[in-house]
């Protein structure tokens, strides 16, 4: 019988906590709360190398990184929007009273990404012509949506009511005065925010991908409105090709196409040259982390899913054995929202001055994406069985993604050959993720690391001490190479920039 989507991710799941991934739901000593996860040592890992990979791109398109506190008072939510719309669809069980977001049951059901724009009719439609069923008890739904506040509430001192910021996106705007004085009044400017962010989830499930608190990373683009179309670093990217599933193209039930961003603007597939370029720079950042281009994918919303102030939105969806198409970023033209929601609720003008002296208030292109998300998308994709070897699984993650890089054997613990291989070890922890291993024999220590993801293994066997070369093993093809520790450097670096 063929697993199911679900059998794989309950698999994943626990292999992740096995391999010292990912442990949860927390705290796992008291039963665990559904929507926590701790990153053990080596999914800590992994989730630092993406975060590498994100301020590496952000940072040489002359991005400035910045951090806001996690908790703001209820004027800036109120400002924002968020306490007053930031809710979900719900809906619950007449038998057992769980209740479950009702577009997340859709879209499971369907096997489609985009019931976030269904009414409240048409869920209620959907989950009756499906026959959905509780997934805890099997019982049946009580055919009405409710709506679910994601706001956590705190409160500050003795008095004053505050919320747990449900995004990084709306902090980042607040100091923009600071901003200006920084890019001395000169736009467009850029800045990004890489943080924790809590949603109080209603039923949060598929593991690192519906947390109660997650790792976000949002970048903010400040720009003149009619800059938008002639932004000039579009220039050295506009004949790159993007995967772009549009509206139209989703409603006539037509697969998406691959078209050069030059010609996406002519046939006003886009709209401007300054969003075109923040679509790239997502897509790229997402590439540059090893997701294989042909599991990415570009959907535009509909019209009545995106926001009522985005000029245009889409989401950057990869495809998982898990569950199948699934957003892990989101690029919005939000306009001059939210400076001038800020502004009137603030009573202080957040306006730039044109080279003429004239005031305006900048329009903000976003990136919005959730650091956990890639995360488990490596481990989702890379995760597979070696059947000439026993079934022995595998995580093929891309070489510079690996948690553990370089993995340093002796043959034996004696004869020189363990102090020899320490030296070594210790030669290389400056340059590589490394780790040192003399337990076992080497066909259990070459397993032990392809488990979790060790793209080389090297081990000092009789004839290093004679000749002063190593074996190499790589990971995924199991051949062996020997290479002379004077060159030893080179061959990984070249090797781990993939």
């Amino acid at each position: 019988m063929k697993p199911t989507k679900n059998d794989f991710s309950l698999e994943l799941a626990a292999y992740l906590s096995e391999k010292d991934f990912v442990y949860g739901p927390e705290p796992e000593l008291y039963g665990g709360i559904a929507g926590f996860y701790t990153y053990g040592p080596l999914g800590k890992r992994l989730k630092n190398n993406i975060e590498t990979v994100i301020r590496k791109a952000f940072n040489v398109n002359g991005f400035f990184e910045i951090e806001y506190p996690l908790i703001a008072p209820a004027a800036v939510w109120k400002a924002s929007g968020h306490l007053a719309n930031f809710s979900d669809p719900t809906i619950e069980c007449s038998k057992c009273n769980s209740s479950f977001r009702a577009d997340k049951l859709v879209e499971e059901a369907t096997g489609t990404s985009d019931a976030g724009h269904l009414t409240d009719e048409q869920l209620v439609n959907q989950i009756r012509e499906h026959d959905l069923k509780c997934l805890n008890c099997k019982g049946r739904f009580n055919l009405e949506i409710k709506r679910y506040s994601l706001m956590l509430k705190t409160t500050i001192g003795s008095d004053i009511e505050a919320y747990n910021r449900p995004e990084t996106a709306t902090t980042t705007y607040l100091p923009f005065k600071h901003y200006l004085n920084f890019f001395r009044n000169r736009l467009p400017f850029t800045v990004f925010q890489i943080g924790k962010a809590f949603r109080n989830e209603i039923s949060p499930r598929q593991h690192l991908l519906r947390m109660r608190e997650f790792t976000q990373a949002e970048s903010q683009f400040f720009i003149a409105p009619e800059s938008k179309h002639t932004w000039e670093k579009f220039s050295k990217i506009e004949n790159e090709t993007l995967p772009f599933w549009t509206e139209d193209a989703q409603k006539k039930g037509q697969p998406l196409q691959i078209i050069k961003l030059k010609d996406a603007l002519a046939k006003k597939i886009l709209k401007n040259k300054a969003y075109a370029w923040n679509l790239w720079l997502s897509y790229h950042i997402f590439t540059e982390m090893g997701i294989p281009v042909q599991k990415i994918r570009l959907r535009q919303h509909y019209s009545d899913e995106r926001a009522f102030y985005s000029d245009d939105t889409w989401d950057l969806e990869v495809e998982l054995n898990a569950f199948g198409w699934t957003e892990l970023a989101g690029i919005s033209d939000r306009t001059d929202y939210d400076l001038k929601q800020h502004a009137k609720h603030s009573n202080q003008k957040l306006v730039a001055r044109s080279p003429e002296n004239v005031e305006f208030v900048p329009h903000v292109i976003e990136i919005a994406f959730g650091v956990d998300r890639p995360v488990f998308a490596l481990c989702d994709l890379f995760y597979s069985k070696r059947e000439q070897d026993e079934k022995r699984t595998i995580l093929a993650f891309p070489p510079k993604m690996a948690p553990i890089q370089v993995a340093v054997f002796p043959l034996v613990k004696k004869d020189g050959l363990d102090d020899k291989a320490e030296q070594l070890y210790r030669s290389l922890e400056n340059q590589f993720l490394c780790y040192f291993d003399d337990s076992g024999s080497i066909g259990k220590r070459y397993s032990r690391m392809d488990a979790v993801g060790t793209p080389y293994c090297i081990t000092i066997d009789y004839d290093s001490m004679q000749h002063q070369d190593v074996t190499v093993r790589e990971r995924d093809s199991m051949k062996q190479e020997r290479v002379k520790l004077s060159e030893l450097e080179k061959y990984l670096f070249q090797r781990l920039q993939k």
